[in-house]
Parts: structure tokens; sequence; C-alpha cells
């Protein structure tokens, strides 16, 4: 097994296993879970969905290396994504984990799996993941219930159909030119300590594609428009079963965000305006890095499409 000079495992080693039998613990169940529900996610986002179940850091981070590592039969249940070390502070950022196969099996086995559709890119999950795992976190430290999207499918509102479908994220809207699908990164609701729900639908944007363009396959204004129909016919409602829709997107700037808002502004009515909401996070821009837990997605304002705040940390 290398090691440096410490006699540590190679942080950008391939998994180095010591041969030592593997017994799994609900806290290991925990981690499987957290990360088939949002992607792959770094340590300290694992440690907060964690920590109930013990405090001590230094012992939480062998756990994780030993799971990463796996066995002699190479049985590993963590893996860590190669292209995370590609990052320029990846000799000193915590590492990212995501689910090896042999977690996936577990987790079926328990019957506490559901389905996974992702391929987008790794830097594209990863944003992902961090957003929705922030949010949940921080919904949950305000004293809301984060609800996703396999919980909004599982309600009995949803649509029968609907919940056993290939892919009941997809969302037919129809425009001036067809009938599409409109696919969200995500889909949650937070109940507040009152009686009504919100319901949010999340784009995440790394700029990879343009905001307005007729040649290229995807753009963010087609998406924009496929929304503003969507929420317009109440599309949403026949096809989840949810009684209303906020959609979030976060982009890598606040340039790219002032694009957007004028781009929003040339589609929609203002009276739509405070059902979409924007934030950028310099987190995951071209020199990209692991961010801390963004408890200010749900704790302060966003931007709505009128370029007031908005807040979503109190119902309205």
């Amino acid at each position: 097994m290398k090691t440096d000079t410490l006699g540590r495992r190679l942080r950008f080693a391939p998994p180095q296993p010591r041969g030592k039998r593997i017994d799994l613990k609900e806290r290991d169940l925990l981690i499987f879970e957290a990360l088939h529900r949002h992607g792959p996610l770094p340590t300290h986002y694992l440690y907060e969905f964690t920590r109930h179940l013990g405090r001590h850091l230094s012992s939480f981070q062998h756990r994780l290396t030993k799971l990463a590592n796996g066995t002699e039969n190479g049985t590993a249940y963590l893996s860590r994504p190669q292209q995370q070390f590609a990052s320029y502070n990846a000799r000193c950022q915590p590492i990212i984990y995501d689910l090896a196969p042999p977690a996936l099996t577990v987790l079926a086995e328990r019957g506490r799996a559901h389905r996974q559709t992702r391929t987008d890119p790794f830097l594209h999950r990863f944003m992902g993941a961090c957003v929705g795992a922030s949010m949940r976190l921080a919904a949950e430290s305000h004293g809301c219930r984060h609800g996703s999207k396999e919980d909004i499918f599982a309600h009995p509102k949803c649509p029968e159909d609907i919940r056993f479908a290939a892919n009941p994220l997809a969302l037919p809207i129809w425009l001036p030119t067809g009938s599409k699908f409109l696919v969200p990164d995500d889909l949650f609701v937070i109940q507040y300590p009152g009686p009504k729900p919100r319901f949010f639908a999340v784009e995440i944007d790394r700029r990879t594609e343009s905001i307005n363009s007729d040649t290229a396959k995807t753009a963010y204004g087609r998406k924009l428009q496929g929304y503003i129909e969507a929420i317009k016919n109440r599309s949403y409602h026949k096809h989840w079963g949810i009684p209303g829709l906020t959609v979030l997107t976060i982009t890598t700037n606040p340039i790219h965000l002032r694009n957007m808002l004028r781009h929003f502004r040339s589609l929609s009515e203002p009276q739509l305006a405070k059902r979409f909401l924007f934030k950028s996070k310099s987190h995951f821009g071209a020199n990209w890095e692991v961010p801390p837990i963004m408890h200010d997605l749900f704790g302060e304002p966003w931007i709505a499409g009128d370029g007031s705040q908005v807040a979503i940390d109190t119902a309205w």
C-alpha cells in the first residue's frame, strides 16, 4: 500500500484495502441514503447528516476512508470520483464521495433505494447535490420539514401512472414549437410550521449552455419558457398533483444572473415574477471548489424575476 511520509494512504491513489471485514452500521446506511438522494457530497455534508450518531469528526473521516477502500475481495461501498482531483484546490479541500454498486445493492435489499436516472456530468451533479443537501440541512435547522421528489411521487395526490413512470420528473409542456418534456434538476417540498407546504423545482446552471439560442441543443431560455407555460397552465398540478410551483435557478456569477433576469423579463408577465427566483454561487465556476454548507440558500433572500428580494425561509 502506497503511503505518504507520515504513513497515511495517498489522497489521489486508487482504493487500497487492508483486508479487514466491514460490518455495516446504521450510520453507514444514512450515508448511503444521503448520497443516493442527493448525489456526490463532501465529507462535511455527510457528517452533518449523521452527526446525531457520533460527533467525533476524525472517527467519521476514518470510517469514510474504510468504506471507500473496502476489503480484499473488492467490496468497497463508496467511491471517490476522480474528477474532483482536477480542482485547483484538490489537495486541501474535503474529499467528495459517491456510491459504489455494493452500497446500492445494500439499500435495495433493505427497501431504502429509489430509481435513479441521473447521467449528467460530474460537476453538474455535484453542484446539484450540494444545493439540494444545503437546502435540506438549512430547512431542518429552521424547524421545517424537507421532502424529496421521491416523497412527492409517493404521495396519494400524485397520479399513479406518473408515480410508476420511467422518469416521473419529465413534465410535459406545450410550446409554439410543439410538445416537449421539461426535466428539472431537482424537485422538493418544504413544510413550514403551518398548514401550507411549498413546492420547488431547481435548475442548476454552470454556464455550459446558452441563455438563448436557436441552434444549440439545449438553452436555458427554452427551459425558462417551458416553466412559464407550465405555471400558466398549471400542468405541474396535473402531472405531479402538487398545488403550486416555484422555480429556483442557481448559477455561478452575478453577471450571468443579471442576463438571466433580463431574458426572463422579455418572456414573462410581471405577475409571475415571484414564481421565479435566482441566486449565484461562485464556488461552482470555472475554478470550482468544494463549498461549505450553504445555509444562505434557505436563510437569505433570493432575487425574484422583477429584481425584488424574496425570502423562502417562511411561507407566503
